[in-house]
């Protein structure tokens, strides 16, 4: 069956105005069904806020046509809202006071809406709210009342039925008003003026795509820019190449520092200007350290600011500690997004950190190649022509005089773990110190201990204990709770007498006991006696003259062998003798009277002071005795 139709059907009445639209309030619950939806429940505050700001504009305007009276126009409003199916009745009290210019003095209105179609709508379509939900109610009161007193008024609602409040009831003040109370509450939440400033969907979303763009393009450079760092470092360039390299791309001056704050290399500036900032930031940085201690900067990413400069800058981090810091310095970093420079800076100190490993691996390679070298010179293995010709290849003229040194040490406290650990920092600290104060040497472990050979044309117009010394101290201060002794040769002629000046540097550390460095030159007749060999006699002589003492595996007897050592090396003043052993004054005379009754011998003889101290100090340097 087939069934056609055709008709054409028009009002009878002509359109002057707008046109009358018939709906029911039902309508209005589906819009608002589908927006939430779409836009969300948040989201559709503002909209239909604003939906009924402009609805009761266009009211007002049209109002004010034909009506002029304001005490009129805001009776008229209510009136319309019944009109318009809005509300089923109305509560309104007004009150306001009006300056001679008809600007407002005073406002402020209030009210009860009786059978809301939002409130209806939204619980029925919706559900119960947690605020408010007569969005349009509210921006039409707000739009015709603006618009009659032409001065910004809002209304906001204080109880809705859609969030369960047995009536809808609401209060109107000028926005002045509002915002006031905001800012004294420090919360703009559901006060009204969040839909009045609510920025449009259209607008936020071109906001975000901007963003997005502008995201884009840093992921972008990001990108381009880790391409560059990753083929600069299997290319092999060095630090100062990369630095020089990410200061095109990013157009922003870069300074590089080891953890001492000395500067590794820098990029973007010249040298008169790096001149200016250098002590700038040491002042700084001596500043800070009054506070903070240790001195290394505790950070990922910091902004520092001085006088004369602004730094953005993060730590450069090896094998889980800080090796050195990366900076980009601003003249105005108010022109800069520091968020986005600290992606550049952070991959660059990447880059750095893999550049120093590089440069670190290789260095101790070959110093762990020369310590190998020192070995076998000490070893005597191999014949001198050949030594000679293999210290070309490291650097060092070992057909130069020589000395050699031989250093010990510890920790206070801690574990065999720590005191490795320690082994390890304190080789590569020597390393780098050496290095920067461009002494060549060849360094390694022994028995415990690291030796360290050095020719003399390393020293310029210094003497080796000058050197040592300085070494010594930078030791001390770098590792304030390592514990270290050292032992200075004699001269070396010769490089095939290596392993004779190995075994004074070991006899003058042991020896090395009230004083903490000790030269074997300064031994005297020890070194003497010592260096002839004559072992035997010393032991003899030792157990002649010690007696009791002699006896080093009774701890008893060890015990008051040190007291004497100290009480001898004190030149038996008794004061410094109980504070050196941490005995009172008593407990030592006590000791003394003990140790002169064993040996059958006066300690103030300077004879025998002087002959029972050279005895202790050669079996101290055969090794026969050791004192903690």
């Amino acid at each position: 069956m087939t069934v056609k139709i055709s008709e054409e059907s028009f009002s009878q009445d002509h359109v002057t105005a707008d046109r009358k639209i018939i709906t029911s309030a039902s309508v209005f619950g589906i819009l608002r069904e589908q927006l939430v939806k779409n836009i969300g429940i948040k989201r559709i505050k503002g909209f239909l806020f604003h939906y009924g700001w402009e609805m009761g504009v266009k009211v007002a305007n049209e109002s004010l046509r034909t009506e002029t009276s304001l005490e009129n126009l805001i009776r008229f409003g209510p009136i319309l809202h019944i009109q318009n199916g809005h509300i089923s009745g109305i509560k309104h009290d007004c009150t306001y006071k009006l300056m001679e210019n008809k600007k407002i003095q005073s406002f402020y209105s209030s009210g009860t809406w009786y059978d809301s179609y939002e409130a209806e709508e939204h619980l029925k379509r919706l559900g119960q709210s947690k605020g408010p939900v007569c969005h349009t109610l509210i921006g039409f009161a707000s739009g015709f009342m603006s618009t009659v007193f032409e001065e910004p008024l809002l209304a906001k609602e204080i109880a809705c039925v859609g969030r369960g409040d047995s009536e809808c009831r609401w209060v109107m003040k000028p926005k002045n008003e509002w915002e006031e109370e905001s800012q004294e509450e420090e919360s703009q939440e559901e006060d009204g003026l969040d839909f009045y400033n609510e920025t449009p969907i259209v607008k936020e979303l071109e906001l975000t795509y901007d963003q997005l763009l502008d995201q884009k393009n840093v992921v972008t450079r990001l990108a381009h820019f880790q391409n560059q760092l990753t083929e600069e470092i299997i290319n092999g360039s060095d630090l100062q190449t990369i630095a020089d390299m990410v200061y095109e791309m990013v157009q922003i001056p870069i300074i590089v520092e080891d953890t001492l704050h000395q500067t590794i290399t820098y990029s973007g500036l010249d040298q008169e200007k790096y001149m200016v900032i250098k002590p700038d930031m040491e002042s700084y940085l001596q500043k800070l350290q009054l506070i903070t201690k240790p001195p290394h900067l505790p950070f990922r990413k910091k902004i520092i600011k001085t006088s004369i400069q602004e730094r953005l800058i993060t730590p450069i981090l090896l094998q889980k500690e800080v090796i050195g810091y990366c900076s980009f310095l601003y003249e105005d970093m108010k022109n800069h997004y520091h968020e986005e420079d600290y992606l550049f800076l952070d991959r660059f100190a990447n880059a750095a950190s893999l550049i120093l490993l590089n440069e670190k691996t290789r260095f101790e390679t070959f110093e762990r190649m020369k310590g190998s070298f020192l070995e076998q010179i000490l070893e005597g293995s191999l014949p001198a022509s050949e030594v000679i010709k293999r210290g070309k290849y490291t650097g060092v003229n070992l057909e130069q005089k020589y000395y050699i040194a031989v250093m010990e040490y510890r920790k206070t406290q801690g574990s065999i773990e720590d005191d490795f650990l320690l082994q390890e920092q304190i080789f590569e600290t020597t390393f780098r110190y050496f290095k920067d104060k461009k002494h060549t040497i060849l360094a390694g472990h022994r028995e415990g201990s690291m030796v360290l050979l050095m020719t003399i044309e390393t020293f310029q117009k210094k003497t080796i204990q000058n050197v040592m010394q300085e070494y010594f101290d930078f030791l001390n201060h770098t590792y304030p709770k390592g514990l270290f002794k050292l032992g200075i040769s004699r001269l070396g002629e010769d490089i095939g007498q290596a392993s004779r000046c190995y075994e004074e540097a070991a006899i003058a550390l042991r020896l090395a006991v009230k004083q903490k460095m000790v030269s074997f030159q300064s031994l005297g007749i020890v070194g003497v006696l010592i260096n002839s060999k004559n072992i035997s006699g010393i032991k003899m002589i030792a157990a002649q003259e010690l007696g009791p003492l002699n006896n080093i595996q009774d701890p008893k007897m060890l015990e008051l062998l040190k007291t004497l050592y100290s009480f001898l090396l004190n030149g038996g003043k008794l004061e410094q003798t109980m504070i050196d052993l941490a005995l009172s004054m008593s407990g030592l005379r006590h000791r003394i009277s003990r140790i002169e009754g064993l040996l059958e011998k006066d300690l103030r003889d300077p004879n025998e002071m002087h002959q029972l101290l050279l005895i202790i100090k050669s079996l101290i340097a055969i090794g026969e005795i050791t004192f903690d």
